[in-house]
């Protein structure tokens, strides 16, 4: 399925603060791909004349003393949250000596047809190094922390975490930030659960926002461009904040905490009739375009000498005995055989955390039953890269 040529476009991003009309944004940092047939793009002809040369040097002089100054006035930063001990990078001012632009993780509102997944793309090109590690994954995991990553390996990270989060936005992130920086493939942390790899529709982001759309063919994005261009604007910002690097911040999980509701009355709730239904209803994916997706990111990382890690999310013990009491492990055993298969096509990782023993998460670190607090998904992460450090070796540039 969807073997027609992937569509390559000017980037163009359907955004703007406010609701103000679409408008162009920069094509991504980095090389672009060869030429079609892989030849290199011709060369152009060379003028020898003395003063020309003299002029190149000069410019190139000019390029490296910038540079230089660029990198002391602007070090890197890895905090995204309050517990981190370094500040996220700042801006430049800009060329005529005005202020410096507000960078976009501090907007006080960002409406856009393309959600979160453009908000994230304009963070990631705001990033002062190339992220080496990134998260996928729906909701469950926002709250993965890039800078509990950087610190534990020394690799910048972001979070590529998205609301109902799909494979195709895996596969969509992961060939535009290859193709961007080709000689930087991303070591992946991904977040799974066993509804996955079933079908929804595509997020609007990855038919409006060039960045993603180019991964897909043209046909398509070209059937699906007219309803995404008809839905709203929506304003990311409104009751959330994200950290320089992609991570979650606040929404109104934390509102609600400062507001009185506990732990146990959010269980509650969460497990209602129609979750139970759900979690029951013995469904498992079969041949889906997610399964797809799912697999073409393995073979494309895989590919770039990137070995993945698959991680199957925790559930609060409360919520995981009533899902299991409904039959909810036929979906899990679903996910863990097929996922087990793959690797023998495939070069990835796979920690099984389901239960919150397995990397000693706290059964108070929850919203829900299954969204994990910043301190839980921080156990996490520090599990998973104790538990596989191959996965966290990334090809030097």
């Amino acid at each position: 399925m969807d073997s027609a040529p992937r569509a390559r476009k000017p980037y163009t991003v359907y955004r703007g603060e406010d609701g103000a009309a679409a408008e162009a944004a920069p094509p991504p940092r980095g090389p672009r791909p060869p030429a079609s047939g892989g030849a290199p793009p011709p060369r152009r002809g060379r003028r020898r004349r003395r003063g020309r040369l003299l002029l190149v040097i000069v410019l190139v002089a000019l390029v490296a003393l910038a540079a230089v100054a660029v990198a002391t006035l602007r070090p890197f930063g890895d905090g995204t949250s309050a517990t981190a001990s370094t500040a996220p990078p700042q801006p430049a001012a800009a060329a005529t000596g005005g202020p410096a632009p507000t960078p976009t993780w501090k907007l006080k509102s960002y409406y856009s047809r393309g959600w979160d997944r453009s908000f994230k793309c304009d963070l990631a090109q705001e990033m002062p190094e190339v992220p080496r590690v990134v998260v996928f994954g729906g909701s469950r995991g926002l709250r993965m922390d890039p800078a509990t990553i950087k610190r534990d390996t020394g690799l910048t990270a972001f979070n590529f975490a998205f609301h109902n989060g799909r494979p195709e936005d895996a596969w969509a992130v992961t060939d535009w930030l290859i193709d961007s920086h080709p000689d930087k493939p991303p070591a992946v942390i991904w977040c799974m659960q066993a509804t996955t790899l079933a079908d929804a529709p595509m997020a609007p982001g990855l038919i409006v926002d060039e960045r993603l759309s180019q991964a897909f063919p043209q046909a398509l994005i070209d059937a699906k461009m007219d309803w995404a261009l008809r839905q709203p604007k929506s304003n990311i910002l409104s009751g959330r904040r994200y950290g320089f690097d992609g991570m979650l911040w606040w929404n109104s999980y934390d509102r609600n905490r400062e507001e009185g509701l506990t732990l146990q009355q959010s269980l509650t709730k969460y497990l209602d009739a129609d979750m139970l239904a759900k979690a029951g209803n013995g469904k498992i994916p079969y041949h889906t375009r997610a399964m797809a997706y799912f697999t073409r990111t393995l073979g494309l990382l895989n590919a770039h000498h990137i070995k993945p890690l698959i991680v199957i999310m925790p559930y609060h013990p409360r919520a995981l005995s009533a899902f299991m009491s409904v039959g909810w492990g036929v979906k899990q055993r679903w996910l863990r055989s097929y996922l087990s298969k793959l690797q023998d096509h495939y070069d990835f990782k796979l920690l099984n955390c389901l239960q919150i023993s397995s990397f000693g998460g706290s059964p108070e670190g929850f919203y829900d039953g299954a969204h994990l607090t910043a301190e839980n998904s921080r156990r996490l992460i520090r599990y998973c890269i104790r538990m596989a450090p191959s996965c966290f070796r990334v090809p030097s540039p």
